[in-house]
């Protein structure tokens, strides 16, 4: 082959490589983008030796597959342990407020009992006990309040979740047939909008990926259940939970198959379903449970009494409805501070009855939703710790977390990101390398005009 054809091969593959590195350039800051790179092979010579030129044969996307999991599963990490950590944050602050802590406010309430221990019959002392009575019906009320509303937040966190995930899941298997209909050379820009596809469902779910033979990604879950197959896709729903109404039960129907979704699903979603059904339900479940036994403890020992007049009480202080003692609690309104029943025997200035309600500040009681037995104040604090301690626990997790994703985020940058240093220095080499094959395509054709000349 002459020189000129040489070169000119020389020149295409230079030109190649420009445009290459170029793209890469314009796309060094597009999330996700994977550096591309011309893939080149020597034109073998004749049978009278010497080369032939060079031949591009494609351009390969840089891509490690294992990096590009390790990132997948650091991302569906990062993803439990921001909501884990947003959630238990939230149920502390409504715990350990001042203004909901339930500890002071039956501190107030024993007080105000004690206040009264010398005159029981005094109006003053017996409005500021129904005051205090009040305020803290008033705190359960608050705590209960802050706490359906983290589960309407859940709920519809979960609802919008499976919307994004089917989407996700619709797009990725609409790649796959767009991949598989390209053959051999798929466009890369194509592989790249596929695995960014999969990055945002890592967020959402812990997620298991294996690519067939024809370039498509089947997707499941770390437990097995199918998301993506080929070019078919599941769709996840959700539906009211029999037992609890509150809570919707979240399943993955692929084909005629349907298969339950729990907290071992990972990601956001994952950590929703296991916050709700932990913490979220146990934190509910202790302040109805405290909730009753304050109100119906007071109310117990009021109607062994009398009241101001002498006479046994007919209405009880507190009221509820047991379905939702912390939400629903409050003083009757038909309740008098002349009908708190101090006294036992009806005869003015008896406390004795008094005296049992101020004694309840030490009874202790078993709380089977946090497995403790101890007096009301007691409980509630230690809730407080216990909130704490996961709250803390959470955020160490969410940072643990975080590091790890970074530090996968640079393992798949060093190979895949694009380097602007590398790539500029790139540019100078294929640009001179663009300008000596120039160079022997002008030689050539001196030689060549030298040459006819010379006949």
């Amino acid at each position: 082959m002459s020189m000129l054809n040489i070169g000119m091969t020389g020149i295409n593959a230079s030109m190649a490589s420009l445009n290459a590195t170029s793209n890469n350039i314009a796309n060094a800051m597009v999330p996700g983008y994977s550096r591309q790179q011309v893939m080149m092979s020597s034109i073998g010579g004749t049978a009278y030796g010497g080369g032939a030129g060079v031949m591009v044969d494609g351009v390969r996307r840089i891509s490690d597959q294992y990096e590009v999991a390790q990132l997948w599963k650091t991302t569906s990490d990062v993803g439990f342990s921001n909501v884990q950590a947003s959630y238990f944050t939230q149920a502390e602050q409504i715990f350990g407020s001042e203004g909901n802590n339930i500890s002071a406010g039956l501190d107030l309430l024993f007080a105000s009992l004690n206040s009264a221990m010398e005159q029981p019959n005094e109006i003053a002392h017996r409005q500021s006990v129904l005051n205090e009575s009040r305020a803290l019906s008033q705190r359960f009320n608050s705590i209960s309040d802050g706490l359906n509303a983290q589960i309407n937040q859940v709920e519809g966190q979960i609802g919008a979740s499976t919307k994004e995930v089917n989407a996700l899941l619709d797009t990725i298997s609409s790649y796959n047939a767009d991949i598989q209909s390209a053959g051999s050379n798929p466009p890369l820009s194509l592989l790249d909008a596929r695995d960014a596809a999969i990055d945002d469902l890592a967020v959402i779910v812990d997620i298991r990926v294996v690519e067939d033979s024809q370039g498509m990604k089947n997707i499941s879950l770390s437990a097995g259940q199918p998301l993506v197959a080929g070019t078919k896709s599941s769709t996840l729903s959700t539906t009211p939970d029999p037992a609890n109404p509150q809570f919707s039960q979240v399943s993955i129907q692929f084909g005629q198959s349907s298969f339950p979704i729990d907290a071992s699903t990972g990601g956001s979603l994952g950590a929703m379903l296991d916050y709700r059904e932990s913490s979220l339900a146990e934190s509910t479940e202790f302040i109805n449970e405290l909730a009753q036994t304050f109100a119906d403890e007071f109310n117990d020992v009021l109607r062994q009494g009398t009241d101001l007049n002498g006479n046994t009480p007919t209405i009880d202080l507190f009221s509820y409805d047991p379905s939702n003692p912390a939400g629903t609690l409050k003083v009757n309104s038909d309740f008098t501070a002349e009908m708190l029943a101090f006294g036992k025997d009806g005869t003015p200035g008896d406390n004795d009855n008094l005296k049992d309600l101020v004694d309840l500040a030490g009874k202790e009681f078993t709380f089977d939703s946090m497995g403790v037995t101890t007096n009301m104040g007691d409980a509630f604090a230690s809730k407080i710790g216990q909130l704490g301690s996961a709250s803390r626990q959470a955020q160490m997790e969410q940072e643990t977390a975080a590091k790890l994703q970074m530090e996968a985020q640079s393992q798949w940058a060093s190979t895949s990101g694009v380097s602007m240093d590398e790539e500029g220095v790139n540019l100078i080499i294929y640009q001179q390398s663009y300008q000596a094959n120039a160079k022997v395509i002008s030689t050539s054709d001196q030689l060549f005009q030298t040459l006819l000349n010379s006949i």
